[in-house]
Parts: C-alpha cells; sequence; structure tokens
C-alpha cells in the first residue's frame, strides 16, 4: 500500500525525539513493505519568531527509505487553536501542491492526533479522494477539554465523523473519545517500540538499587501531570527504609529546577540523580542499566516509554491512569491508584524485596509479541484493507 502519514507534531533538529512513536511506526510500516510519506506543517507563532526566522529543516528529504516533505508557517495567532487549525491545513495542501504528490497515487492517508493533523487529513481526503484514518494519542480530551470551544469542537467532531476509521492506543481512551463518533467502531492499537534499539543490555553490577524516571519537564503542569511531585514526595517516605537504592531522573524541560528544588526541600539529594536532556540512545542506555522503571503519571493516552523498559527487560511502576491498564502485568510490574503516594512507597519497597522474581526474557517477550512494529504494522495495515474495500 501506498501510505501518507500527518503528524501533527513531528521531530526537529533541536528537537529529534518529538513525535518518536509517530516515526516508529513509519519505519514499521516501510519494514512491512508499503510505500510510505510523511507531510508536516511546522507552525510558529510571534512568540517563535527566531525559530522561524532560523528554521535549518530540509523541505523534502529521503530517511531509511521514507520521504518527508514539510515546511514552516509562520501564524502570528498559532496559540490560539482557530489560527493553528488553518495554518496547519494550509501547510499540508501546499506541500501535496508543491511535490505533485497526485503522482504518487496514494491508498489512504493516516494522520496522527485530530487536533490539527486529523482536520487536514479530512481536507486533503475532500480534494483528493484518499481516504483518511486518525490515530488520536491527544491528553487534550481529558485534561484540557475546557480549552476547546464551541467552534473547534465542531471541526474535532467532523473530522472523528469522517474518517474513515478512528484508532485509540488504549481501550481507556478509547472509551473517551467514543463521543466524538456516534458512528462507534474505534479500533485499539497500541503505538510501535523500536525492538532494534530497546533491547535487554549487559547488566553490569552497581551497589545501589537503580529506579529509574524519564519524562519531559517543559512547564509545572507537565510534572503534576507526569506524576513527579508523588514520586519525590514518594522517595523520601521510602528513603530511610532502603539505604541502597537510587533514583535517576532523566529529561530535560524548564521545570526541571522545580523538581530539583523539591529533593532539596524533601532533603533527598543525597539518593536523587538528575542527568538532564537525553537522546534515544542514551534513554536506551539508562533503561538497560536501572533495575526498575517508575513513571506514576496521572494520565496517560498509552505510555511508549513504559514498553520501552519492558523491552529492555525492566519491570515498571505505573499508575491505573489509562494506557498502562491495558499492558502492565502481575509479571512484569505494579499498577497503583493514581496520585497515591503512600501505595507507590510500598510498591518500589515490594520492588526491592522481590526484584528476583521477575524474570526479564517474559518481560521482553509480551513487549515484543504486543508492541513490535512487525506486530502494530501487521494491525495497521489489516485496518487500511477493511477500509479500502469499503471503498
Amino acid at each position: 500500500m501506498n501510505i501518507v502519514i500527518i503528524p501533527a507534531f513531528f521531530r526537529t533538529k533541536d528537537r529529534p525525539t518529538l513525535g518518536s512513536f509517530f516515526w516508529d511506526q513509519a519505519r514499521a510500516l516501510k519494514c512491512a513493505g508499503h510505500q510510505v510519506a510523511i507531510l508536516y506543517s511546522d507552525t510558529y507563532s510571534v512568540k517563535c519568531i527566531r525559530e522561524y526566522i532560523f528554521y535549518a529543516e530540509a523541505a523534502s528529504e529521503e530517511c531509511e527509505g521514507i520521504q518527508i516533505y514539510r515546511m514552516k508557517i509562520f501564524c502570528p495567532l498559532k496559540h490560539g487553536m482557530e489560527g493553528h487549525r488553518e495554518a496547519f491545513t494550509r501547510g499540508v495542501q501546499q506541500l501535496y501542491e508543491r511535490f505533485d504528490l497526485k503522482r504518487e497515487q496514494f491508498d489512504v492517508i493516516h494522520a496522527h492526533c485530530c487536533v490539527w493533523a486529523g482536520y487536514a487529513a479530512m481536507r486533503l481526503s475532500e480534494k483528493t479522494g484518499i481516504p483518511y484514518v486518525i490515530t488520536e494519542h491527544a491528553t487534550l480530551f481529558e485534561l484540557h477539554k475546557d480549552q476547546i470551544s464551541k467552534a473547534n469542537d465542531k471541526f474535532i467532531r467532523q473530522a472523528f465523523e469522517n474518517a474513515a476509521k478512528v484508532i485509540c492506543v488504549s481501550h481507556a481512551f478509547a472509551k473517551l473519545i467514543s463521543e466524538y463518533r456516534t458512528a462507534g467502531g474505534i479500533e485499539v492499537i497500541g503505538n510501535v517500540v523500536d525492538f532494534d534499539r530497546f533491547k535487554p543490555g549487559k547488566n553490569e553490577p552497581h551497589r545501589e538499587m537503580r529506579f529509574l524516571t524519564i519524562c519531559y519537564m517543559n512547564t509545572k503542569d507537565q510534572l503534576i501531570k507526569k506524576g513527579m511531585d508523588i514520586l519525590l514526595e514518594a522517595w523520601r517516605e521510602f528513603s530511610p527504609k532502603c539505604n541502597s537504592a537510587k533514583l535517576v531522573i532523566g529529561g530535560g524541560g524548564h521545570a526541571a529546577q522545580k523538581a530539583v528544588e523539591w529533593c532539596r526541600e524533601y532533603g533527598v539529594e543525597q539518593t536523587v540523580e538528575f542527568i538532564g536532556a537525553l537522546s534515544r540512545e542514551q534513554v536506551v542506555e539508562q533503561m538497560q542499566a536501572c533495575d526498575v522503571f517508575v513513571l506514576p503519571s496521572r494520565y496517560e493516552t498509552f505510555g511508549v516509554v513504559y514498553i520501552e523498559a519492558m523491552a529492555c527487560g525492566k519491570p515498571v511502576i505505573a499508575a491505573a491512569n489509562g494506557g498502562p491498564d491495558d499492558f502492565v502485568k502481575d509479571y512484569n510490574g505494579i499498577l497503583i491508584e493514581p496520585g497515591n503516594a503512600e501505595a507507590l512507597v510500598e510498591a518500589i519497597l515490594y520492588m526491592t524485596r522481590h526484584i528476583e522474581d521477575y524474570q526479564p526474557q517474559q518481560i521482553t517477550d509480551f513487549a515484543a509479541e504486543n508492541f513490535s512494529g512487525q506486530a502494530i504494522a501487521a494491525q495497521i495495515a489489516g485496518l487500511y484493507s477493511q477500509v479500502l474495500c469499503r471503498e
């Protein structure tokens, strides 16, 4: 099949891991024998004028056999959703025309996130007659629904209703999105994990038991969403009970200093290490070196980072917050109540006492069977075939 993918956000030279799950899925489809192209409209507001002026991304490039087309769009109203919607859509349509993509004879358009890739896919579908599907990932619909105006709500509903198929990355999220799709029939397909990169490594001996967490820390709200406040509160209670454990925190962002301040306030600086922003390779290294991955997010539509840890053979601690509910089992981790620091302390203690009960190969095998590129590409290709059979 010939597939065009429209991501709502995508990697740049400055942020090479942004939208990594979109890219991993595109690679999986390519490896499965499909032709894949990506159209990305990179919008910049007045607040980002410097980035817009010094934009250095290639308009067209091929990477691992996937053709990527992108352009920058100046959007003074980007931080107002209405302006962003039309600017993003205009960019996608201009790319389609500029590079004469009609000749590619695409079979299906696949948008990642309705706001506003799904809307742009709908508009491109209207123009070309190519059916489109939407995979929804955005926490917008759970955490920031009050920011959606009536006008935008109408466009979001149109995009979901007119899609040939809608995919969500977890069952809990599919239930949430169902109000936007009266026709029903929402499919659940998880994100792809790169098992060529995320895999068990050599377990170098270390003195202390290592707990690892990784997340973007761009704002204080992001810290709260990812449960960093709960994690550090729990670590304060846990530390006196175990003098041979260390918490390693990876991830950059303007709000990382707030997490450092919490550590000082709780008096746990000696057992917590901040290692800053990480490349994908460094994430792998840290996951291979840790004993347990822990991230008590208050909400996750999926949570690819947990699967990446499992791919490395590591058990995880997560909150029953939506996404992890589908894949955290007794043999690969622990689920706690969201926002419950006491439960998190007990989970961390349990891991220190029972880490030998977890079998790394069993954890890796489960992740590969359900979330490898081969497994996810097969599910998506089957869905595309259903769409094309209806045409």
